[in-house]
């Protein structure tokens, strides 16, 4: 398996770390998050791109797919601070040639105090760990 979730994950921590160093980021889902902003960014699907499978016993290429959830706790401005936050994320997956699928509101019907965004990004990696738009 072609895996480049810890290396891509360090690279948006840092990235949102740098403009919100109040944040807490995760990898994994957390359902009550120490601090606000919260943010995980999961790796949610990682599959042998099939068609370009080749002799070699390899793996070549995978076929990722990432999703962003953003929860923002604001009395004032949590929507803006979640669009902020993720266009931090947006501008950072462009750079490694990831495409932004799905980009939404969520209902947080747990805890309606605490705005919430969530994004899904697919693209593609080489086993030489180069990333490929879809």
């Amino acid at each position: 398996m072609i895996d480049v979730e810890v290396d891509l994950f360090d690279e948006l921590a840092r990235a949102i770390l740098a403009e919100y160093p109040e944040s807490f980021v995760s990898s994994e889902y957390v359902e009550a998050p120490p601090q606000f902003p919260a943010i995980s960014i999961i790796e949610t699907n990682n599959v042998t791109n099939e068609g370009t499978e080749d002799s070699s016993g390899e793996e070549v290429m995978a076929a990722l797919t990432y999703t962003v959830n953003v929860y923002s706790n604001s009395q004032s401005n949590a929507k803006q601070e979640c669009k902020a936050i993720l266009n931090v994320i947006d501008k950072r997956m462009r750079l490694c040639n990831m495409t932004r699928i799905m980009s939404s509101t969520v209902d947080n019907a747990r805890d309606p105090t605490v705005y919430r965004m969530i994004a899904r990004y697919t693209g593609f990696v080489d086993r030489n760990l180069v990333m490929y738009r879809r």
